[in-house]
């Protein structure tokens, strides 16, 4: 005669926490965006700045690049120095991309 294995007692379901619901939820608005720039562009006379002289056309933009706070103004009445002189040119193109906007909760 074979055996039969009885199938184990079934628990019996567990009782739920009541949870409350809450009376108010914070919700904000994120955005974001890249935005693009094009001021208008200064003119240098290469003979007013010599630490350029000597160099190529490249050298002297890696230069400009990496030392415009340093750099003289063409206008030093108006700026202190040709990184400012460059922010500040009036804006000629503007350009707004990968906006995004998402839903966020506290």
């Amino acid at each position: 005669m074979a055996k039969t294995k009885k199938a184990p007692a079934k628990k019996a379901p567990a009782k739920k926490a009541k949870i409350e619901a809450p009376k108010t939820i914070e919700v904000r608005m994120t955005e974001s965006y890249s935005t693009w720039v094009v001021h208008e562009s200064v003119e240098l006379n290469v003979a007013d700045y010599p630490e350029l002289e000597g160099m190529t056309e490249e050298e002297m933009k890696d230069y400009i690049m990496s030392n415009a706070s340093d750099m003289k103004p063409t206008n030093d009445e108006w700026y202190s120095d040709l990184y400012d002189e460059l922010n500040q040119a009036d804006v000629v193109r503007e350009k707004i991309t990968n906006e995004d906007s998402e839903i966020c909760f506290e």
